[in-house]
């Protein structure tokens, strides 16, 4: 028989002689097999237990080489912010398209971002346009007839919204027919005023009472408002040094790397990954990286290999488990020990390379690491302390920020942004001169007593981007029969610049034209006390044809008068929804503004729209308007509003001498 036929020995014959000492060994063999498959299974079971129960602990284990074996595990990510759903609002008014990227949630425009809109016609090729960051709007002048289809490239953070389709149709002549609607005028003792105009259903002033908006708190004082948009009144040089405190790192060099100390002296799995440097010229940390392969999986110390007792079923003799170094209780290194020490093995290597590569921890799991540790805030410009690290802490100087002219006044190369700190560029109107500076911000060019161009996006007149001929704020009021027989001298004397006059209405019932009683004794009273003066219309149009036919009255009505303010689209919601023009679309309100402004800027006259801000965000296209001057109606103590205007109404309750009733009260950046 072949000797290495182990069958020999299970026969009757073969296993009857043989020795006692060969049949403990074998024996001896089979049980350890035994008990180290178990044991496995058991380890992994366990081990998977843990896994799914026990929380995370920080890192206290100094680096070994031994981790390099074992997979890098991935820290959990923290929480991102759901990306922002946009829409879009597209309006196509004449040949000119204005669009609107919205947060469909809050329903405002997205402000900051420079979104790619593509204008893609029916059959052709595809024009690409970027947004304005800080209205969030862009306006397409001179697009040519048919359909197009407007839509928003992707953009990370932010959900794509579904594409618009549009037409741009006939460009229609807005002409004044001052002749046509003469006949049309009736004056307020023709007609049931309680029921046309809307004056009567809130308290006095614009529309109904200058759109005041319900959801707004009356202000405590008067506001003392800055300038904002495209025009700058600080003609001052100064600069402001920001100081934080921030941490330079005690490091060790390892494979190429920084790698942090702990403060006990011991080196960290993290690695510096970002640093900047302060005014001058001190490097400090800003971003330190895990290292998932320098976290350490220490060997157990091996137990005492016991001796068997012979007998012939041996039970291995129980030792006491030794508690695990730095680990939680129940992990597998406890749990390897011990079975270690039941069988007299040093199972470490085994269970490092199995266990652990299937996701157990042998010392402290890289799960419960952040991935990356952040020594400071770029955006706050503030350290951020991370205790148990060895860090020195240091004020320094990190940014020094520029305001006005930069190096001064009488050497000017550059012109900072008092708000922002950031360089200005293109044409600005700062103090009254128009200066041209380049792409990177240097000055190329000063025009004394010249005004803003306004960009190709705004033409001018007044416009809510154009500085109007100053940037000087002055106060002034809106006014219509509700105030009464003023005495202009007065309110000239008072210190108010200019008056805003209603020349009159469309009644909000039957859409009848009305002449406001006092707008011929207030537009006359106003012009001979020096005071400056616009006109707004309240209006109920329903269509363009409507529109045309308001700003046609206007301008029937004020030939013959120095109007140096521009000519207001009053757009409101009446009261108790009773207004005919309260239901029509979005887009038609706009198309409406619009044909009332290009009317009157065809007649001469620089024109504008009135409104308050939730009618403006959410009942017009402000893109579309963008060529216009804007009057927003807000009654608070600070404004706030996401597109440039030129004046804003700031209460109804004003109490000015020389007006015998409350009054609209206003500032102004049209001078």
């Amino acid at each position: 028989m072949n000797k290495r036929d182990l069958s020999r020995y299970f026969s009757g014959s073969k296993f009857s002689r043989m020795p006692l000492g060969k049949a403990l060994v074998a024996l001896s063999c089979a049980l350890a097999v035994t008990v180290s498959c178990g044991a496995g299974i058991a380890f992994t079971a366990v081990n998977a237990a843990n896994n799914s129960s026990s929380v995370p602990v920080s890192v206290v284990q100094v680096v070994s080489s031994q981790a390099q074996s074992q997979p890098e595990a991935t820290a959990t990510p923290e929480p991102t912010p759901a990306p922002i759903q946009l829409e879009i609002e597209a309006t196509a008014v004449q040949q000119s398209v204005g669009v609107t990227v919205m947060d469909a949630d809050s329903g405002l425009p997205v402000l900051g971002q420079d979104f790619e809109v593509q204008l893609t016609p029916k059959s052709g090729k595809a024009s690409t346009y970027t947004v304005d960051p800080e209205t969030g709007t862009l306006l397409i002048k001179q697009v040519n007839i048919g359909e197009y289809i407007v839509s928003v490239a992707e953009r990370e953070g932010f959900v794509t919204p579904e594409p618009v389709t549009l037409a741009v149709k006939e460009k229609v002549q807005y002409k004044a027919d001052v002749e046509a609607v003469k006949d049309q005028i009736k004056q307020s003792n023709e007609v049931n005023e309680a029921e046309e105009d809307n004056g009567n259903t809130s308290h006095a002033g614009a529309g109904t009472g200058s759109g005041k908006d319900p959801t707004l708190p009356e202000p405590t004082a008067v506001p003392t408002p800055e300038p904002s948009g495209n025009d700058y009144d600080y003609n001052e040089s100064s600069s402001e040094e920001r100081k934080t405190t921030v941490y330079i790192p005690e490091v060790t060099a390892q494979n190429g790397r920084n790698y942090l100390k702990y403060a006990d002296g011991s080196i960290s799995p993290y690695y510096v990954s970002k640093t900047a440097t302060s005014e001058d010229g001190t490097e400090f940390l800003v971003e330190a990286t895990l290292d998932a392969g320098m976290v350490s999986t220490p060997t157990p110390e091996p137990t005492a290999e016991p001796t068997p007792a012979p007998t012939a079923a041996p039970t291995p003799a129980p030792t006491e488990v030794p508690e695990a170094t730095e680990a939680p209780a129940g992990n597998s290194a406890s749990l390897q020990t011990a079975a270690g020490g039941a069988l007299g093995l040093d199972l470490g290597a085994w269970a490092r390379g199995g266990l652990l590569a299937a996701g157990a921890a042998d010392g402290v799991s890289t799960l419960s690491l952040e991935p990356t540790l952040r020594f400071y805030d770029e955006n706050a410009m503030q350290g951020i302390a991370h205790e148990g690290f060895a860090m020195t802490a240091v004020e320094k100087v990190i940014v020094t920020l520029y305001s006005g002219w930069y190096p001064s006044t009488s050497d000017k190369q550059a012109y900072y942004d008092p708000s922002t700190h950031q360089k200005v560029t293109g044409s600005k109107v700062i103090a009254g001169t128009t200066y041209t500076f380049d792409e990177n911000g240097a000055l190329v060019k000063e025009e004394t007593g010249g005004s803003e161009s306004g960009g190709s996006e705004n033409t001018g007149d007044g416009g809510s981007g154009s500085s109007g001929g100053g940037t000087n704020w002055v106060k002034g009021v809106d006014v219509s029969k509700y105030q009464g027989n003023i005495d202009w001298n007065q309110v000239k004397a008072s210190g108010i610049e200019f008056a805003i006059i209603r020349v009159g209405y469309r009644g909000y019932g039957t859409g009848v034209l009305v002449e406001d009683s006092t707008f011929r004794q207030n537009i006359k009273g106003a012009t001979a006390a020096g005071l400056k003066v616009g006109l707004y219309f309240y209006s109920q149009a329903i269509n363009e044809t409507e529109a045309v036919e308001e700003a046609s009255m206007v301008i029937s009505l004020c030939q013959g008068y120095n109007i140096s303010y521009p000519i207001y689209f009053d757009t409101e919601k009446v009261a108790g929804d009773t207004g005919r023009a309260d239901n029509i679309s979005r887009a038609q309100r706009t198309a409406n503004a619009v044909a009332f402004c290009e009317t009157i800027r065809n007649s001469g006259y620089k024109a504008g729209v009135y409104s308050y801000s939730s009618w403006f965000y959410n009942q017009l296209n402000m893109a579309s308007l963008s060529p216009y001057s804007i009057w927003i109606a807000q009654y608070r103590d600070e404004l706030s509003f996401d597109y440039n205007y030129d004046i804003w109404q700031y209460t109804s309750t004003g109490s000015v001498p020389g007006i015998p009733k409350p009054t609209d009260m206003n500032v102004s950046k049209l001078g």
